[in-house]
């Protein structure tokens, strides 16, 4: 992982802000928590956030760090029920088939999602 990437499920829950992924897409940092459980749960073998804001002045304001993209990896064979979760978080950015690319390191299928 980059210096500035963490892995999304770890991230969040551990993270103080109220709406610390996305704030303009999701309502709480519960909320994504279970978006990032429900791509786990579609055989997402990594999901990671980044990069993440974590300026002094926005933790002391908000509780804590703030990211608005997720870096999901998966098997080629998890393709369609990966696009099928992501396609339920009406992302404003990226998610459609022909965004999913190859890792440089793993080699396998990524996808990453963004919300401005």
């Amino acid at each position: 992982m980059e210096p500035w990437e963490f892995e999304a499920l770890s991230w969040l829950m551990n993270n103080k802000n109220k709406y610390a992924l996305a704030g303009n897409r999701f309502n709480s940092t519960t909320e994504a928590i279970e978006a990032v459980k429900r791509l786990y749960a579609a055989g997402a073998t990594e999901v990671k956030v980044g990069p993440v804001m974590d300026e002094p002045e926005r933790i002391e304001r908000e509780g804590g760090p703030y990211t608005d993209s997720l870096v999901v990896t998966f098997p080629r064979e998890k393709t369609r029920e990966i696009l099928l979760v992501v396609k339920s978080l009406q992302s404003d950015e990226g998610g459609h088939a022909k965004d999913v690319y190859l890792d440089d390191e793993t080699h396998k299928p990524t996808l990453m999602l963004w919300w401005d």
